[in-house]
């Protein structure tokens, strides 16, 4: 398979399809496009350069071995499109497995596993390692290890398992995002998202405890932290909390523009009223009004440095569990504002 030949499946040009595999942010050509190109690449195996190909051919000759592939699974969502966080650092791990001469040859959501069809492809399929994008319960954790013998686990939340680990702190995170809320004046913070084992709860607790804030569950909107979630726990807090906060903290980005939505339908103005601020720093954040204060997560370098960790363990670079944590970065827009 050749890039003009994946061109010719995609129904677009070459340079199209060589622009989508190299895109740094995976924002070239349109959302329908870029998926296509990537089932195409999934499918066929395609491997961008002759010696990566040559090396592949080379090792299955030579010891009768399967060609060079990882799976990508879903842990926090069905769909990829779903969250664009993940959806992010998926393709990263796509473009960055390419160019290593590997091919995420299989991706799926834990979501799906009972799924028969699906199983025995599991089950027969094989694959030298697998990343796995957010958390999962014990049961799951059991069915990887028992499919897969090199897994790297990538996230905001540390996980009780004995695999490699790529990890964005979400309780840092959240700490610097609730920390530029109180320099800014606010005592009286809300949070939106999941409270049951989830460390941007924790820091939200400790950070509310450690200066002294007011708090209270009328201030606690559980929910997930998506779309609906946002939209739902803007309403929880529309009901239950008299007054008002000041400045509300969502655990994500899509569940931040979905409670500004929400609080502009209710009359309420972003930011002079309340303000908004979040973690994830996905694509949107910047497009919406306000444009969405929130704290970066390096979503590209999650991906890239998760492939290398698998391919690291897969050629037996290093044998202990590695714990590889990536940096953040606040980025102030205009959906925060100093509390008058």
């Amino acid at each position: 398979m050749t890039l003009k030949e994946i061109a010719t499946r995609a129904g677009v040009s070459v340079s199209t399809v060589s622009r989508i595999i190299n895109s740094p942010d995976d924002s070239f050509a349109r959302k329908e496009i870029r998926s296509k190109v990537w089932e195409i690449i999934r499918e066929t195996g395609y491997i961008p350069n002759q010696s990566a190909r040559e090396l592949k051919c080379a090792k299955s000759e030579s010891s009768n071995k399967h060609s060079h592939t990882l799976t990508c699974i879903l842990g926090r969502t069905k769909n990829p499109n779903d969250n664009p966080f993940f959806a992010q650092v998926a393709r990263a791990i796509e473009q960055q497995a390419l160019s290593l001469g590997y091919v995420v040859s299989t991706s799926y959501s834990i979501f799906d596993i009972e799924n028969n069809a699906l199983l025995h492809k599991i089950q027969t399929a094989k694959t030298d390692g697998a990343i796995v994008l957010g958390r999962f319960d014990n049961n799951t954790r059991k069915f990887l290890d028992k499919y897969y013998k090199n897994i790297v686990y990538v996230g905001r939340n540390l996980i009780d398992a004995d695999w490699d680990q790529v990890i964005c702190d979400g309780y840092e995170a959240t700490k610097t995002a609730l920390n530029y809320l109180i320099t800014n004046g606010h005592k009286r913070i809300g949070y939106i998202g999941e409270t049951a084992n989830e460390v941007r709860f924790k820091a939200y607790i400790d950070t509310v405890q450690e200066h002294n804030l007011e708090s209270g569950s009328e201030l606690i909107a559980s929910c997930q932290q998506d779309c609906s979630g946002g939209y739902s726990g803007v309403g929880y807090l529309l009901q239950s909390a008299s007054p008002l906060p000041t400045a509300v903290f969502c655990a994500t980005d899509v569940t931040a523009i979905a409670a500004i939505k929400r609080f502009t339908e209710a009359g309420i103005k972003i930011p002079e009223q309340l303000s908004v601020i979040s973690i994830d720093d996905i694509e949107l954040a910047q497009y919406v009004s306000p444009m969405l204060t929130t704290v970066s997560i390096p979503k590209i370098e999650m991906g890239k440095m998760a492939v290398r960790t698998l391919i690291d363990r897969i050629n037996k670079v290093h044998l202990l569990p590695m714990k590889i944590y990536l940096p953040h970065k606040l980025l102030i827009r205009e959906s925060t504002a100093k509390l008058k």
